[in-house]
């Protein structure tokens, strides 16, 4: 079996890439614009093209935001239960006590749910990873138009054994205007910046974007022992939190390392600061869930008290 066979993946890439190619180009001549504005307004556009995915990620996370907010407060009020049924206070109690407010719980999740429809845990994180493939695609777009061949793209074809020579004009031109245009320090797009102070707007902005998307599963608490799969999923959400949350600074110094070219550096700025906008607005648009207090159980009273 040959490697060079054709693929459905790789054919799509090619038109692809040229249409987001196209798209720069009569961008920049329909504006008038210089280069280093067509660029971010050319990102500005493609992060808007995915507002309705971002739409329907909010709209699938606010009913399970609800769930989990009445299974915390049904959860204090079971564990003020488990003391008055188990009150010794020995450690078979606290075993027997947890073991009983997990199989409350279930049961109570399982009501929610019937009355309260959402959509699996699966198919947001699917919806927020989906503006991925146009991030890279257009990501690659800009970068071979600074002239720069170490692309993804070519990759993808290298490794299923397609020859990239054939290919390089077909996925993005060079565009002289990037060699002549300068950037205020910089002296072309196709530069890197020698001050090193676009490389550390992106991290910064990064940063600041990934600390707002797992800020709250790095708060969250940790399980109760009893429950050993949300013990686990709860690990694995911090573990996976804290990676993400140091990708900014291995990009940053991937950018200042390999003198990556300043038009790619204001695409990258431009799509994440894009997103730190448009982020608020749909939450300003869909409402947001306000944390319910935590439910209060009544105290049985001791027996002779009033």
């Amino acid at each position: 079996m040959s490697l060079s066979r054709p693929s459905f993946l790789l054919d799509l890439l090619e038109p692809a890439s040229q249409a987001i190619h196209w798209g720069f180009q009569e961008l920049h001549t329909q504006t008038g614009l210089p280069w280093y504005l067509t660029i971010p307004l050319g990102a500005t556009v493609i992060r808007t093209c995915w507002l309705p995915i971002q739409y329907l990620t909010q709209r699938a996370r606010r009913p399970r935001e609800t769930a989990m907010q009445l299974t915390s407060a049904w959860r204090n009020a079971y564990q003020e239960t488990a003391r008055i049924k188990f009150p010794q206070g020995r450690e078979a109690d606290a075993k027997k006590a947890e073991a009983w407010v997990v199989e409350q719980l279930k049961a109570r999740r399982k009501a929610i749910q019937e009355h309260n429809k959402y959509l699996p845990s699966w198919v947001e994180p699917v919806l927020a990873v989906s503006f991925i493939p146009l991030w890279v695609l257009s990501m690659n777009c800009v970068r071979r138009m600074a002239g720069d061949e170490r692309d993804i793209v070519s990759l993808i074809y290298g490794f299923f054994g397609r020859a990239t020579s054939n290919i390089d004009t077909q996925l993005g031109h060079i565009e002289p205007g990037f060699d002549t245009e300068s950037l205020f320090w910089i002296p072309s797009l196709v530069s890197g910046d020698p001050l090193y102070i676009l490389p550390m707007a992106y991290g910064t902005l990064s940063t600041f974007s990934v600390w707002l998307r797992v800020k709250d599963a790095l708060r969250r608490p940790s399980p109760a022992m009893a429950d050993p799969k949300r013990e686990r999923w709860a690990l694995f959400s911090k573990t996976l939190s804290y990676g993400l949350l140091a990708m900014p600074a291995f990009f940053t110094f991937a950018i200042i390392r390999t003198d990556m070219a300043t038009a790619l550096v204001l695409y990258l700025i431009t799509i994440t600061g894009t997103q730190l906008v448009q982020r608020p607005l749909l939450a300003r648009l869909l409402g947001t869930n306000k944390r319910m207090p935590p439910l209060r159980a009544r105290m049985a009273k001791l027996k002779g008290e009033k």
